[in-house]
């Protein structure tokens, strides 16, 4: 066991003397080891998790390492007696602490097709530059399977003197050994590997000119950043030639901008007229990448002759640009465009682009088309950004009308700006009905409190329910934007209200702000013997956003003659309980378990069991493992019980 292995170390260290505590003492290894000699993949792994241990305690003390290394190295001597799982595990450590000490018995297991792998795996790993020759030398001897992992293996250490030797290994006609060999020239990455790969270059055809191909690019991106930048550019403009395939090209592109993005731009401009649109994808995203105005005009004058495709793509870069203004005539353009697509990203666009006199345009866009493009109006429309943008809003609010208004309007709310408020309060009074509605939306997103007074006004005005209703909602969320809000208004005027409906949209309005003061005015209304009053006095309680009124809804839960009344005073209360309180979670229990016995439907115990399982107490478990017995809830129930006993819960 790891366990078992920590007190051996913390052993080791109590019996040294003091002033000798350097670290653990391989002496007291040798029955692990002998335990590790005899392993195999069936039993237990605890002598490996002990030597590991032991070792990682060694390597941190730096304690002892030369004799570890020779101990283990006995263990894989020709005669020693150690099984194939075991030899494995001692290579996997002689990979981490292995000096050039160990070379010679890993060159040895090179040569052993049942240890090669690991062999390789650790002379891959070996510092020592002796690992390196090691495996230099046995290249020539290898072939197949086995001469391609010592090539992976040199790739690894980056071996720069294999060079000569990857070269000769170019010629090979197996393909694993070319490959491997490509491959590790590529990890090498300095100058010798590169001309070595580019010489191969021009005689590879046929499914191996790719491979070569990704090699070059590679090794290119390896050289630059040793700081070879000559060298690995005019790779790059090798690999970027027409005729290659799309993507090395793009590689070489790529490369290319990386070393410098300037000396790239008249490179990536030829590219933006490509028949591949691959490449001319990635021409675009490259030139987008240089900032200036430089980039920006050549969008601009190349834009007309691309294809639809290449002009979307150049539109959504002009988009990104920190200069999108300098952008508007490929806009204009884009937006006489035929093909849908193209007016869309151009709509899309001019909402960066675009100013106060984009206004307009943009709201007959939105006003005359469908779909994808009035989508792209309307957002552009209300994300505009540009000088005197809410201004040239409220001017075209006044002078339009119509389909063309109501745009305008839904922009104004959308935007949220003060500055657009009075003129959407103008339109709310107004006589044109649709426009108003609209207006009185857009002003929920746009208005502050002072325009609570005229909302007011506004919501007493109109006869049509549903439209009031609108305007209620409205009101209600204008006034919560005070700090505290000034209810009286609402108060007096449902005092004075002549006809029901107005009351009954104002007690709406009281229960969705929730000031205090109005909590009276809703009492009274529980008891008044007009039952619309009664009902929109429960359903005004129950909208509250403090647990205030729970008194007041437990009353009514258990006193309203009323059986629809009181079903909904209960899931009132029940709400309210969940909302945020002062209250310790037991005491939320309480009030939960005063309530069970009044609900009679199996909604309200659901709700009451979900509630349940937010304050895990005792309490909240006895109450649900009680309610298992009840068959309309059993199901709930008994999740409550799982999830309350899962936080602890007993």
């Amino acid at each position: 066991m790891r366990i078992q292995a920590i007190a051996v170390i913390a052993a080791w260290a109590f019996s040294l003397p003091l002033g000798a505590q350097t670290g653990p003492r391989l002496a007291d290894m040798e029955p692990v080891l002998a335990r590790v000699a005899a392993w195999d993949p069936g039993q237990p792994r605890d002598p490996l998790y002990e030597f590991i241990d032991f070792l990682r305690a060694a390597m941190n003390s730096k304690s002892e390492l030369p004799r570890i290394e020779a101990r283990l190295l006995r263990m894989l001597a020709p005669d020693a007696k150690t099984s194939p799982a075991g030899k494995d595990f001692v290579c996997r450590q002689l990979s981490l602490i292995g000096t050039g000490a160990s070379v010679p018995t890993m060159a040895r297991l090179l040569r052993d097709a049942s240890m090669a792998e690991m062999a390789r795996y650790a002379l891959a790993r070996i510092p020592s530059p002796a690992a390196g020759a090691a495996l230099r030398n046995a290249l020539p001897h290898a072939s197949g399977k086995a001469q391609a992992g010592i090539v992976n293996a040199v790739g690894e250490r980056r071996d720069a003197l294999a060079v000569p030797a990857l070269k000769n290994l170019l010629g090979s006609p197996d393909a694993a050994v070319f490959d491997a060999a490509l491959g590790a020239l590529a990890e090498i990455g300095d100058s010798q590997a590169l001309a070595t790969i580019r010489g191969v270059l021009g005689t590879a055809a046929g499914a191996r000119r790719e491979p070569v191909l990704r090699a070059y690019a590679r090794c290119a991106g390896a050289v630059a950043a040793g700081g070879g930048k000559a060298a690995a550019r005019a790779a790059y403009r090798e690999l970027s030639a027409a005729g290659e395939p799309s993507m090395i090209r793009i590689a070489g592109l790529t490369g290319l901008a990386a070393l410098d993005r300037a000396a790239a731009v008249p490179l990536l401009e030829k590219e933006l007229g490509s028949s591949d649109a691959d490449v001319q994808a990635a021409a675009i995203r490259l030139l987008n990448g240089v900032p200036g105005a430089i980039v920006t005009a050549i969008f601009v004058q190349r834009y007309a002759g691309l294809t639809p495709t290449g002009q979307i793509r150049v539109l959504t870069a002009l988009a990104e640009r920190d200069d999108v203004a300098v952008a508007r005539p490929a806009v204009m353009e884009g937006l006489k465009s035929a093909v849908p697509e193209v007016r869309a990203t151009a709509i899309a666009t001019l909402g960066k682009a675009g100013d106060g006199s984009s206004v307009a345009l943009l709201a007959d866009l939105a006003a005359g088309t469908q779909g994808e493009e009035q989508a792209a109006a309307r957002e552009s429309l209300a994300l505009l950004h540009g000088p005197g943008v809410d201004s040239a809003i409220v001017s075209a609010i006044a002078s339009s009308s119509g389909k063309v208004q109501l745009e305008l309007i839904r922009a104004a709310g959308e935007r949220a700006s003060p500055e657009l408020a009075g003129v959407l309060m103008k339109i709310a009074q107004g006589p044109d009905r649709a426009s108003s509605q609209a207006a009185i939306r857009a002003v929920r997103n746009a208005a502050g409190p002072e325009q609570a007074p005229a909302l007011l006004a506004t919501v007493l005005k109109i006869q049509n329910s549903n439209e009031r209703r609108e305007a209620a909602l409205t009101l209600a969320s204008v006034m919560k934007r005070a700090a505290r809000p000034e209810i009286g208004p609402v108060l007096a005027a449902y005092e004075s209200a002549g006809d029901k409906q107005t009351k009954l949209t104002l007690m709406d309005v009281m229960g969705q702000v929730s000031a205090g003061e109005a909590l009276p005015v809703l009492r009274a209304g529980l008891k008044d013997p007009d039952p619309e009053i009664a009902r929109a006095a429960i359903l005004a309680l129950t909208a509250w956003m403090t647990p205030d009124p729970l008194p007041d809804l437990l009353e009514a839960a258990r006193g309203d003659t009323n059986t629809t009344r009181q079903i909904l005073a209960l899931r009132g209360y029940i709400k309210l309980i969940g909302v945020p309180a002062e209250r310790s979670a037991a005491q939320s229990v309480a009030l939960l378990k005063e309530v069970w016995p009044l609900a009679k439907q199996a909604a309200e115990k659901r709700a009451i069991l979900a509630l349940l399982q937010l304050y895990p107490t005792p309490g909240a478990l006895q109450m649900a493992e009680s309610a298992a017995t009840d068959a309309d809830v059993a199901r709930e129930a008994k999740a409550a019980v799982e999830t309350i006993r899962a936080s602890g819960v007993q």
